[in-house]
């Protein structure tokens, strides 16, 4: 993942200075900031294109609300994800109804926030899952629980089904972390057969890079083994591994 126009959202100018230090680092290039959407708006009055938005957000349930709208009608196409001091189920439920991509918790570990935004750029949604659980049955909603945390997202366009078995191996490589020339050993072909397929690959499943592929191939092919998110299962490290 790399060059994610990024805009944080938070009153604390610390904090701020903190995200921007790990997220710039890693593909996520925060080109605005600010303490709420007006002063948003007063600070970056004539920017117009964002892909992603972290909201940090306290116990305000109307300013969360107001913030969200407001960036929604100015960035309709952004990925919104929510940054919560405290765990709050009203606050999720309103988060999910108002089509937020993912309500973490601050206290969250950076490597799992960046795999998290990853997946979020993937087209994932994540959310506590006893709350989505309700509203899917509310809605008739088609919510898939992995441990304690719900991953909903719409059916893919492309499901994995043009994948070779050749090259489903080779995903399954990445999610390890293998190098092109460690899998060349292990399929016993060429580093250059390797290079085409995963080229192939990336076309087929519609990313732009072996790690977005790796994160791809845990969410679809195979389940992965499960770390503590805040007290949150999630099946994030074998997409940590993929990504060092």
């Amino acid at each position: 993942m790399s060059g994610v126009s990024t805009a944080f959202i938070d009153r604390c100018a610390l904090f701020s200075e903190g995200v921007r230090e790990i997220l710039g680092n890693r593909g996520f290039d925060i080109v605005a900031s600010a303490s709420d959407f007006e002063d948003f708006i007063h600070r970056h009055r004539d920017f117009d294109r964002v892909s992603l938005i972290i909201i940090c957000i306290n116990d305000d349930n109307e300013v969360m609300e107001r913030n969200i709208r407001s960036f929604r009608e100015k960035f309709s196409d952004a990925k919104i994800v929510i940054l919560s001091d405290n765990y709050n189920i009203r606050q999720v439920q309103l988060a999910f109804r108002l089509s937020v991509s993912g309500y973490l918790l601050k206290r969250i570990n950076f490597v799992t926030l960046v795999k998290s935004l990853e997946l979020v750029m993937l087209g994932e949604s994540l959310f506590p899952a006893d709350v989505l659980m309700e509203i899917g049955k509310e809605h008739g909603i088609d919510i898939q629980v992995e441990k304690e945390v719900i991953a909903y997202s719409p059916p893919p366009s492309n499901s994995g089904r043009g994948l070779s078995t050749r090259e489903m191996q080779i995903l399954k490589c990445l999610i390890q972390g293998d190098s092109n020339k460690v899998i060349a050993r292990r399929l016993q072909i060429g580093e250059a057969t390797v290079k085409v397929h995963i080229k192939a690959i990336l076309r087929k499943i519609r990313v732009q890079n072996r790690t977005q592929a790796a994160i791809w191939a845990v969410n679809h092919l195979e389940p992965a083994p499960p770390v503590e998110l805040n007290g949150i299962a999630h099946g994030a490290e074998a997409i940590a591994a993929a990504a060092s």
